[in-house]
């Protein structure tokens, strides 16, 4: 572990043009894989507040790494957040910092997609596709973690390893890619009226935090039914009756909201007892 301070860190990491993101990165789910395009999502788990990264990688032959994409991930609403692909040598440099113009949180601990990589395959026999995080020396990156350490204002930065997980991808087992939703939406719940329980359902075009709530007829919170980061696709969500200490509600009518992103819409249903 060695201290540097904030100043120093930023100047590094913006003249590099590159840093990512937290303890313990890997693949989140299944790769897609559909004609010549291999998409891999890259997963960041941090149990302390980030406050940015460096991590160079390095993949194998047979692709052509296209584009590296932050759109709906954690990362997505990051000040600084770039990618330095070197075909050549196949490397890239991720980076990200939460916060560069103004005052601005870290990234919050959890887990979820930081980056998904876009690869062309230009090799028609290629069957694994191993992806590992390396040094490069000029210029410099190393892969880092950094942190606060302490107080906000006189913190010093602390720089760890990131523990990046090793990436081996068989090809033929990666998965065609879904047929994803092309906006968000909240569907009306069903069934409604309801008693016990009803089915609340949301599309998500791409990966998003996601935050479902019921609240009562004064707006009051009842049920936090998901507060995590999910897969683009459609989701089912069921709610029991019942409130945030397991007591079943009474009969009325109630709301649930969900935000998910940029996006947020409520609507109405009912429960008869």
């Amino acid at each position: 572990m060695k201290k540097v301070s904030i100043i120093t860190t930023i100047l590094a990491l913006l003249v590099a043009s590159a840093v990512s993101a937290g303890p313990a990165v890997t693949k989140t789910a299944l790769a897609t894989h559909q004609e010549n395009q291999l998409i891999v999502p890259l997963e960041m788990e941090n149990s302390r507040e980030m406050a940015g990264l460096d991590l160079p990688l390095q993949f194998s032959e047979g692709v052509i790494l296209e584009e590296v994409t932050f759109e709906g991930t954690r990362a997505a609403d990051f000040d600084f957040k770039a990618a330095q692909i070197d075909n050549e040598n196949r490397t890239v440099v991720i980076g990200l910092i939460p916060m560069v113009f103004g005052e601005k949180p870290d990234m919050a601990p959890g887990k979820g997609e930081i980056a998904r990589l876009v690869f062309k395959v230009v090799d028609p026999d290629l069957q694994f596709l191993e992806i590992n995080s390396t040094v490069i020396e000029e210029p410099e990156h190393v892969p880092m973690f950094v942190y606060s350490d302490g107080e906000r204002g006189q913190a010093e930065l602390v720089a760890e390893d990131p523990g990046f997980q090793s990436i081996i991808i068989a090809l033929s087992e990666a998965g065609e890619q879904p047929n994803l939703p092309t906006e968000y939406a909240l569907k009306q719940n069903y069934p409604n009226p309801f008693n016990p329980s009803t089915d609340i359902a949301f599309s998500l075009p791409v990966a998003s935090p996601v935050k479902l709530e019921i609240m009562n007829l004064l707006g009051q919170k009842v049920r936090t039914l998901s507060d995590t980061y999910l897969e683009a696709g459609n989701h089912v969500v069921t709610w029991d009756g019942r409130d945030n200490s397991g007591v079943a509600v009474a009969s009325g009518v109630y709301f649930y909201r969900l935000q998910a992103a940029s996006y947020e819409s409520v609507k109405k249903m009912m429960m008869l007892k």
